[in-house]
């Protein structure tokens, strides 16, 4: 009844900033007609496929206004337009800037014939490695899921502590075509890797706080025992994150906002995210660290790897996150992914100083089902902490 009275009824973001959409519309319709025009110069047989390609890659535009409506009909054309419209997107751009360099070279090299009879192999080079990695990318974003085994060593680990597991989940992105069954294996393999508790770092749902009952009806494969915790994400706060707290206060899911709980002496610490458009929701680690018992060893859980530079300065052993997704493209072996461009921690454990940060490349996708490379397939990341000396 509190958190009824607390919260407002309806959750009004500020619009985004004029300038950053125009910017954003010009580089798509510019990226949409240089692709279009070499397509079907390239490929004049293919015209037809290309024309269909567009279109429906394109169709998203008419609804933008919509999309965040929350309604029946704006959350089937977001999950039934969104995929094409991002596929086609970076297809789009990525695709210009191959046929960029492939005009340098035809140039160079003294423009040989007709520039799209020149670029017509590299453009089926190109297409052929664009099909392949669609494929093997949807395929690796529904079908594995991976754990990953983390041990983190602490100096002057409680001896009572020694061996405590965590099973952190990531970025479900709950939406309209997510699979009922697909969440409850990951709720099932990650109680099955007997951890002391589990974790959600954020990103619950795919922005609509609707598909909370979809996520909690998949929690009743764990045992009532199990700790389930989580904060919210980036992604709540694109939706309406008042009426997901709400969703999810009293729930089999714990949420914290700016808040901890404490498990076998362990303080889980969770801050809200750094998304929030209203203060009331932004995030604070004093708070959530308020509460927490003499010698109970703190984990500050966020969403964002951000969070890492309030963990060192507070000293805080150990941050868990996810966002990054890795990109939805990386190696793993290499400690390289997509999202490692922008972001200064995207994958991985990292030490700085007595602080260390795991971020999870996430367990669920963010619109198009695709995930590419190596060690980055759904993932489910069991975190075991240990002392220093310890076997």
């Amino acid at each position: 009844m509190e958190a009824k009275q607390r919260f407002p009824p309806r959750y009004n973001p500020p619009p985004m900033p004029a300038l950053i959409i125009a910017f954003a519309l010009a580089t798509f319709l510019l990226a949409n007609i240089a692709a279009y025009r070499v397509l079907v110069r390239a490929h004049p047989r293919r015209r037809g496929i290309v024309i269909g390609l567009v279109v429906v890659g394109n169709a998203m535009w008419g609804v933008f206004p919509w999309l965040n409506a929350r309604t029946d009909f704006s959350r089937f054309v977001r999950a039934t337009l969104g995929p094409p419209w991002f596929a086609w997107t970076c297809f789009a751009i990525l695709y210009s800037a191959f046929v960029l360099v492939v005009a340098v070279v035809w140039v160079v090299v003294g423009r040989r014939g007709a520039f799209a009879r020149f670029a017509r192999w590299p453009s089926r080079v190109f297409l052929w490695a664009t099909l392949i990695a669609l494929v093997v990318g949807v395929w690796n974003a529904l079908v594995p899921l991976r754990v990953e085994r983390v041990v983190v060593t602490v100096a002057g680990l409680p001896a009572e502590m020694e061996g405590f597991r965590v099973a952190l989940i990531s970025d479900l992105h709950t939406g309209l075509y997510t699979r009922a069954s697909r969440l409850e294996t990951i709720f099932t393999t990650a109680a099955a890797q007997r951890p002391d508790v589990i974790l959600i770092a954020g990103d619950n749902v795919d922005d609509d706080p609707v598909f909370t009952t979809k996520l909690l009806n998949a929690t009743h494969v764990l045992d009532s025992r199990m700790p389930l915790i989580a904060v919210l994400g980036n992604h709540e706060m694109y939706g309406d994150p008042f009426d997901a707290i709400r969703r999810l206060r009293g729930s089999r899911i714990q949420l914290l906002v700016n808040e901890g709980t404490s498990i076998r002496n362990v303080w889980i610490a969770g801050i809200s995210d750094f998304a929030a458009r209203t203060p009331r929701l932004a995030p604070d680690v004093d708070a959530a660290l308020r509460r927490k018992p003499a010698g109970a060893f703190p984990i500050l859980l966020a969403h964002q790897p951000k969070a890492f530079a309030e963990g060192i300065k507070r000293g805080l052993p150990l941050t868990l996150c996810g966002h990054s997704h890795g990109g939805q493209f990386a190696f793993r072996p290499l400690h390289w992914s997509l999202s490692g461009v922008f972001l200064p921690y995207h994958m991985g454990l990292y030490r700085r100083g007595g602080s260390q940060l795991y971020v999870s490349t996430g367990t669920g996708y963010w619109l198009l089902p695709w995930r590419f490379g190596i060690g980055i397939s759904p993932e489910i990341t069991v975190v075991e902490l240990r002392g220093r000396g310890s076997r």
